[in-house]
């Protein structure tokens, strides 16, 4: 057959079949738009992802069908599973701790179910849930709201962006934190908290598309088993400073931050805004958290010798004539067996140990992951401060750099009246000169620091950052704080100050904790090591044993021979009472084991002796950290009062040198002082400018270390911050005594 003939065969059935299956490809396809989470604005960016299946065929046209009809995918009935609400566990979440009230808002038909299946875990906390079903075309009442600590907030897939952001307005104005569930976007709409259960509506949405994309080609899709989920809560600083309401250090080191931590580059950028932020995108902060998730499954490992082995065993034996005969009381025989056999450790001194020292490694990694977290926390401070401390100088030296410029000026049109000479000119010239100098290298440092400061908050290396300078009148910053005065009063309540620091410090530091931890798993190494000269390990064993075949003279034993006067032998002795067993084909059997070895090299005394090296090593780090950790606090806490109390000082010398400067200039003009004593009175001035703005910084930095030295979170403080921080200050005691 030719060519021609073989076109003419295949080309009118491959028509037909791409005519047939064109309008099959370009068919509409319903979907209940409910079972989105943004409902019928998901509908396009599901569209997209059916698009991307089709790889170059006509993908169906979603279009929205009325509730309960529409594509049937098997496993989903509805948006929001019992599964997946008991998953979120929305009541452990920080803003219900302590709440009685919580409200449960979703749409008709959803909140009902809903509530049921937090009914029992809201019980169990002795939490009311009053379920409250919302519509778009109307907001919920001051009396629906009534008492409420929080509320728990379903998936509003009828409710579009603005009607949800107008919704969590009126929450936020009724002082309720919206706590979302499922949708996390409800967080960038005003909502407080997504729980880190929430779903993933980007892979939701794909395997929406996988689904849908098998049901419009005929195939029969994969149910939905399970609901993707995020892998960290999301927070809205906005909506947290609204509510007056302070996330934990835990939280902020953990979520996804929305609102001012996620601020565009030309927005001003507070102290503890750049800390959360900081602490929440860090990719070397992930890495160690991530670390430690992994370095957790050691407890597992340890924990898993505890657990039964069971294991299947085959073992096949051959004994040919030539054999059988060399050696003496043997028989040809082959024979194959297969068995299963069951251990189950009872006691092992070394598995015990094992258990132990992971348990407290994995709590010093926790710990230490704690401390890396406050040690970043520092940085961005430090830096934070040294930029605005760099913005303090360069103003300045650029009021400096004015005033060299109009004094060089005077001296240029005094020399062309003939009142200098050209020497006076010639230094303020060289006076200009060295403050431009001065002036550029504050600018270049302070770009410096703002490339080092964005790249540990995760922004670009050449966005802008623009620092809030830290008001030092504020309470959150101790200024007003009676307490605070007090402590600093006279030496003596200094020293009553430092001293519960210092009690506090090393009862709570994260890094005493650590080694502590460190310092217990060596311990329990260390004894394990020396009871293993004389703790035996005792196991328990159950084999069951078959043979498959069995074949030879060997096969039977000596009495079930069929010689005549083997059986008469054999019939005397069972007439005696004397029982013989029979060749059988299957075997079990159960048995205790102890094992204690006698002699292993040497390894036993030298692990016991390197135990014992590794114990005496984390007590010498403790012992260093302690005295470390009190020198710093108690360094810490003397620069905080002496820098509080250099800030009036300073700014008190600050005036003298402004009014020195003033006097000296006019007397210059007048010609009374010589230009040598202009020159020295705007040094001076500069200097205690210069100083004046370093007072400030100073005081800041050391509160930042001292926060640090407490385990505090560096920044300005809540109540609670400063209630740790002032803990035991008698105001009354020092009320009448100056500082």
């Amino acid at each position: 057959m030719n060519a021609t003939a073989w076109t003419r065969l295949f080309i009118p059935p491959l028509l037909v079949l791409l005519l047939a299956s064109a309008p099959a490809g370009a068919a509409e396809l319903g979907l209940d738009p409910r079972l989105l989470p943004g409902g019928e604005a998901d509908l396009p960016a599901l569209q997209q992802e059916l698009r991307r299946l089709a790889a170059g065929r006509t993908a169906p046209t979603l279009v929205p069908a009325p509730p309960g009809g529409g594509a049937r995918l098997p496993g989903l009935a509805r948006l929001e599973t019992p599964a997946l609400l008991t998953a979120t566990v929305p009541f452990a979440l920080e803003p219900l701790e302590g709440a009685s009230r919580v409200l449960l808002i979703g749409p008709p038909g959803v909140v009902g179910p809903a509530s049921e299946s937090l009914a029992a875990e809201a019980d169990a906390r002795g939490i009311a849930l009053v379920p409250l079903t919302v519509e778009p075309s109307r907001l919920p009442t001051v009396a629906e709201l009534g008492e409420a600590d929080v509320a728990l907030l379903l998936a509003l897939p009828e409710h579009d962006a603005p009607a949800q952001r107008r919704l969590l307005n009126k929450l936020a104005a009724a002082g309720v934190p919206g706590v979302a569930l499922t949708d996390a976007r409800q967080v960038e709409r005003g909502a407080l908290l997504s729980s880190p259960g929430a779903l993933d509506r980007e892979a939701w949405l794909r395997r929406l598309a996988l689904r849908l994309d098998d049901t419009a080609a005929g195939r029969t899709p994969e149910p939905l088993e399970s609901r993707p989920a995020l892998d960290r809560a999301w927070l809205n600083l906005d909506t947290a400073a609204r509510l007056d309401w302070s996330p934990s250090f835990t939280l902020l080191s953990q979520a996804r931050l929305l609102g001012e931590a996620g601020s565009p580059d030309d927005k001003r950028l507070e102290l503890g805004q750049a800390v959360a932020l900081a602490l929440a995108d860090n990719l070397g902060l992930s890495a160690s958290r991530q670390a430690v998730e992994v370095d957790a499954h050691e407890r597992d490992l340890a924990a898993s010798r505890y657990r039964p082995s069971l294991y299947l065993e085959a073992t096949g034996r051959m004994i040919d004539e030539t054999r059988a005969r060399a050696a003496l009381g043997q028989e040809p025989e082959h024979r194959v067996t297969g068995g299963v056999v069951l251990e189950q450790l009872l006691f092992s001194e070394p598995a015990l140990a094992a258990i132990a020292v992971a348990g407290s490694r994995d709590r010093a990694r926790r710990a230490e992951l704690e401390v890396e977290s406050l040690d970043l926390a520092l940085e961005v401070a430090r830096e934070f401060l040294d930029l605005l401390r760099l913005e303090a100088s360069r103003e300045v030296l650029e009021a400096d750099l004015e005033l060299a410029r109009a004094q060089r000026d005077q001296a240029v049109r005094d020399e062309q009246a003939g009142a200098v000479g050209r020497g006076e000119v010639a230094r303020f010239e060289a006076e200009l000169t060295q403050a431009r100098e001065r002036l550029e290298q504050a600018v270049a440092d302070r770009e410096r620091l703002a490339i080092a400061l964005n790249r540990r908050l995760g922004r670009e290396p050449d966005a802008s950052l623009l620092p809030v300078e830290p008001d030092l009148g504020r309470r959150e910053w101790l200024g007003g704080d009676p307490r605070f005065d007090a402590a600093l009063a006279t030496p003596a309540s200094l020293a009553a100050w430092q001293q519960r620091l210092v009690e506090r410090a090393l009862r709570d530091s994260a890094e005493l904790a650590a080694l502590g931890e460190l310092r217990r798993a060596a311990e329990r190494e260390l004894s394990s090591r020396r009871r293993a000269f004389w703790v035996p390990e005792v196991g328990l064993e159950a084999r069951y044993i078959s043979e498959f075949s069995r074949s030879g003279a060997g096969e039977r034993a000596p009495w079930e021979s069929s010689h005549p006067t083997v059986q008469a032998g054999a019939a005397a002795l069972e007439g005696a009472g004397v029982a013989l067993p029979e060749t059988g084909r299957d075997e079990w059997s159960v048995g205790l084991s102890a094992r204690l070895p006698l002699y292993a090299g040497g390894r036993r005394s030298i692990e016991r002796d390197r135990s014992a090296g590794r114990l005496e090593q984390v007590a010498l780090e403790d012992a260093e950290a302690r005295l470390g950790l009190e020198a710093r606090l108690r360094a810490a806490s003397v620069e905080l009062a002496a820098a509080w109390r250099r800030i009036a000082l300073r700014d008190e010398a600050l005036g003298h040198a402004e009014e020195a400067l003033a006097l000296a200039e006019a007397g210059w003009r007048e010609g009374a002082l010589p230009q040598v004593a202009l020159l020295d009175a705007r040094t001076s001035a500069r200097q205690a400018g210069l100083a004046a703005a370093e007072a400030r910084w100073q005081a800041l930095q050391a509160l930042v270390h001292l926060q640090r030295a407490l385990g505090v979170t560096p920044g300005p403080m809540v109540a609670e911050a400063r209630d740790r921080l002032l803990d035991g200050v008698n105001v009354a005691a020092n009320s009448g005594e100056s500082r």
